[in-house]
């Protein structure tokens, strides 16, 4: 794509933000062979189809207006964050704050590469993190210190009954 992601963002954040949303990303790609361009999006509670929708109809035009594919064609694509979305800023954790979340260790704590639990504090090094039980998602108890560096992946924790 040819416009830059800053003056993309510049353009469609306030859009966003006056229905409601909050921005997360915006990632360029070709997909098929066809330029597109992916917008996540943000917002407490449940979204739906409808509210990708509402969106994508908001930024459409002014997209256009900025040409953001050099007169090429390009797919719009607006989707939610998703439960499977890797959480790595300290917004993305605290968007979901109170959220059980599952994290993928590099090294091992407690003998276990994989661990749940819902963050309090949030430092530059690391995360404080209150451990649930993975399969059950109940409270243990037990806080930790998670230090950034061995976080391999972070997400919201999904657990099947």
């Amino acid at each position: 794509m040819k416009a830059d992601i800053e003056k993309i963002t510049q353009t469609i954040q306030p859009i966003i933000e006056g229905l409601g949303y909050q921005l997360v990303e915006v990632r360029p790609s070709v997909q098929y062979g066809n330029d597109t361009l992916t917008v996540v999006i943000f917002k407490k509670g449940n979204m739906s189809h409808e509210d990708c929708q509402r969106v994508n109809d908001a930024i459409d035009a002014p997209l256009d207006d900025i040409n953001p594919s050099g007169d090429r064609p390009y797919n719009l694509e607006v989707s939610s964050m998703g439960l499977d979305y890797p959480l790595k800023s300290d917004v993305d954790f605290n968007r979901r704050e109170g959220e059980d979340l599952e994290f993928s260790l590099f090294q091992k704590i407690d003998g276990q590469k994989r661990l749940t639990g819902v963050v309090g504090e949030i430092s530059p090094d690391a995360l404080t993190v209150s451990l649930t039980d993975v399969k059950s998602g109940k409270p243990l108890n037990r806080e930790i210190l998670l230090e950034r560096k061995n976080i391999a992946k972070a997400c919201v924790a999904v657990r099947f009954e």
